[in-house]
This record gives C-alpha cells, sequence and structure tokens, in this order.
C-alpha cells in the first residue's frame, strides 16, 4: 500500500470515525414527492465565528458560515451550488461544493439579522 492509499483509507477509519472527530448531526435535505427529510449523519463541521457569535456581514447583518465534511455514500448524493441545505435544524445556501477522496466538502452560508 502506497502513502496515498494509506491516507484515504486513514480518512475513513480516523478522521470520519465518530469516537475521534466525527460528530452526528440532523441533515434535512428536500424531495419533490417526500417532502423534508431529516437524517442523522456522521460529519465534522467547521463554523466560522467569532468569540461563538457569527460573523458581522453589513450593518446590523450577520453571516454564518459553515463547512461540512461528509463521506459522499453516507450522504448519497453531491449537493450543487445554490441548493438549500438544512443541517440541525438551520436552513443554509450551498456556496461551494468539492469531492475528494469520497469526502464531500460542502460549504454552507446563512444570513441572519443581528438581534
Amino acid at each position: 500500500m502506497n502513502l496515498k492509499q494509506q491516507m484515504a483509507k486513514d480518512v475513513f477509519s480516523v478522521f470520519m470515525n465518530p469516537n475521534e472527530f466525527a460528530e452526528v448531526h440532523t441533515v434535512t435535505t428536500y424531495d419533490k414527492t417526500k417532502g423534508n427529510i431529516a437524517r442523522q449523519l456522521k460529519m465534522i463541521i467547521e463554523a466560522f465565528t467569532l468569540d461563538g457569535r457569527p460573523l458581522q456581514y453589513a450593518e446590523g447583518v450577520s453571516v454564518h458560515n459553515v463547512v461540512v465534511h461528509i463521506e459522499e455514500r453516507i450522504l448519497g448524493f453531491t449537493p450543487r451550488v445554490d441548493q438549500d441545505f438544512g443541517l440541525d435544524g438551520v436552513w443554509y445556501r450551498v456556496t461551494g461544493v468539492s469531492n475528494d477522496t469520497g469526502i464531500v466538502k460542502i460549504v454552507l452560508q446563512a444570513n441572519g439579522k443581528r438581534s
């Protein structure tokens, strides 16, 4: 086994392992015939915040940026840019997607008014 093969194996056995880095979160997707479908899936989430609060985007508006790393075979599809994507009860807009070695990286963004 070469280094590249070993690294790909480690992604699934270590990186996406819920006992190591991955956590279970709720993903909600929409199906034309079934409506909203919520599933509990293991993934890694990077949330970009400042002291636990969303970053300020414009006067009085904040932006919530999240990057999700999830196994393609578990998610079952590859989202497209501008698609709605529900994560833990919050709806985001997909702003970027890439797939590297079977792990889908999904960049999500949601705007919200500051209270």
